[in-house]
């Protein structure tokens, strides 16, 4: 489980060096942190977290782009819908028109012409 990396004891010199036991002690620290490190994979899922969120960062952008042309479409249905009911209620108006004609005086039918 614990991999033996070759490690150098710091040595300093006079009164600023380490207790034997201490540095054993410093060193058995960092290779036990090593160790965990490599055989958690933590290294690994880090990496393999940057790489999924920088994909997902493009994938944003995408979505982005796609909801603005979404949008852009949307106004686009809106205004022709607009013109659209303008546009029956106008049709609506000349019906009406068309209805009051034919009820008055003005407009007579084709079978009326030929008596």
């Amino acid at each position: 489980m614990s991999t033996q990396k070759s490690t150098k004891k710091v040595t300093l010199e006079g009164r600023t060096r380490l207790p034997q036991r201490v540095q054993e002690l410093v060193i058995d620290i960092g290779n036990a942190m090593t160790s965990i490190q490599q055989t958690s994979g933590s290294t690994d899922l880090l990496i393999t977290s940057i790489r999924n969120f920088t994909s997902v960062d493009g994938i944003m952008a995408n979505s982005e782009q796609n909801l603005v042309k979404i949008q852009n479409q949307m106004d686009r249905i809106e205004t022709q819908t607009k013109g659209a009911e303008q546009n029956l209620k106008n049709v609506s108006s000349v019906n009406n028109f068309f209805d009051a004609l034919e009820q008055s005086a003005y407009c007579t039918n084709f079978d009326d012409q030929k008596n």
